[in-house]
This record gives C-alpha cells, sequence and structure tokens, in this order.
C-alpha cells in the first residue's frame, strides 16, 4: 500500500474536513479562490491571508512554509513565518521563508482554523 497524507482541517464554527493526497501535491491555504483548503472571506476570518501558507506534499513527506501571511502562521503553537506590516504580500520575501517538515499529529494553525497532519504509511 502506498503512503497517504490526509490533512483535517478543522474551524471554531465549522465541522471537520479531509483533504487526502496519495500523490505528490501543493496544498495551498487561505481566503483566495485558487486556496485547496479555502477559508471563508468574512470577519471572522479576516486574520487569514487569501495565500497565507503552502504545504507541499510528497506522501509520506508534508513540508509547510509561510507566504508572506500577515498574521503568521503557526506549527504546534511555534510561529514559522510572517511578513513585517510595512511590507505588501506582493513585496514579501516568501522565498526565503523557512519550510518546516511536519509529522504525524503536528497541528498548523491559520487564524482560527486548525489543519492537522495524519501520515499513513
Amino acid at each position: 500500500m502506498a503512503a497517504k497524507v490526509t490533512l483535517v482541517s478543522k474551524d471554531y464554527d465549522q465541522q471537520e474536513h479531509e483533504y487526502v493526497f496519495e500523490e505528490p501535491a501543493q496544498c495551498l491555504v487561505g481566503r483566495a479562490s485558487d486556496c485547496t483548503i479555502r477559508m471563508p472571506m468574512d470577519l471572522a476570518h479576516s486574520r487569514v491571508s487569501r495565500h497565507h501558507c503552502l504545504l507541499a506534499i510528497h506522501p509520506p513527506e508534508v513540508r509547510v512554509r509561510d507566504l508572506g501571511s500577515l498574521n503568521g502562521t503557526y506549527v504546534n503553537g511555534e510561529k514559522i513565518g510572517q511578513r513585517p506590516r510595512h511590507e505588501t504580500p506582493e513585496d514579501s520575501d516568501t522565498a526565503g521563508s523557512p519550510e518546516l517538515t511536519l509529522h504525524e499529529g503536528d497541528e498548523v494553525r491559520v487564524g482560527t482554523a486548525t489543519i492537522r497532519v495524519v501520515i499513513d504509511e
């Protein structure tokens, strides 16, 4: 059986959603319409950037990178990236943002939402 990665997204006011990846993929998280894990464009989710973070998935490996979000991306409660307030998203150097390897059970927090990593080898 091939490895697979499941991302379990949970927001304070919504039910859980599962995203299953058995092949390499890029999972964009944010409020824009092209995001795989999409947050609503409402006041409650205003702390989430249009393109907030990117999860690079190559089962069983998962890596996360902040994409120059204004309010930061957190892994297990620790901030892993955020752009300075004086920079616009377009001016932010996301290529220099650190990429972090995620493990089974890790949680990525974006605004009020959490994304839990499940790895099935």
